[in-house]
């Protein structure tokens, strides 16, 4: 029989290698020398966007009702969301004229930085009302948030990471 949740573990378990191998010395710095701030700052966001992104698929899939709803571990990726996002801008403090080439951050995240910093703290507002909604009233309740909190993410990404080709 296959366990429905497997898809979830499996994003779960991608999610902690990945924050791993970018803390782990000599990881995730794509090169970079790994002794700067720049790069130091640069594994940090790359493994809070990586845990981000961990969490916000497996609660947009129940969301979108890809995969079944588990209410525990919805309402634990949405707590770990609230946690991610509350990092995201540690991740940008040092300055990028020493970035490593890897990183998908455009510099006008450094000459926008009010304008950042307040997209961050809507995503982190976004996240925080799905899960106090997700505590009161549970999936049900917060199944129609999960779209407008994937779209602060998108949101951001949109003006300042640079996109694949």
């Amino acid at each position: 029989m296959k366990n429905p949740y497997r898809k979830l573990m499996m994003l779960g378990a991608a999610a902690s290698l990945a924050l791993v191998g970018a803390c782990a010395p000599g990881g995730g710095g794509g090169g970079a020398d790994e002794d700067t701030p720049e790069a130091a700052a640069f594994r940090f966001r790359q493994a809070v966007m990586r845990v981000a992104a961990g969490k916000m698929g497996p609660i947009g899939a129940m969301a979108r009702e890809e995969v079944p709803v588990d209410e525990a571990v919805f309402a634990k990726n949405v707590n770990d969301l609230v946690a991610a996002a509350g990092m995201i801008t540690e991740g940008f403090g040092a300055d990028v004229s020493n970035a490593p080439a890897a990183s998908a951050a455009m510099p006008e995240i450094w000459t926008n930085m009010d304008d950042f910093n307040e997209r961050a703290a809507n995503m982190l507002n976004a996240a925080q009302e799905l899960a106090q909604v997700v505590e009161d009233g549970g999936f049900a309740a917060a199944q129609g948030l999960v779209q407008s909190t994937a779209g602060n993410c998108g949101a951001c990404h949109r003006s300042y990471r640079e996109r694949d080709e």
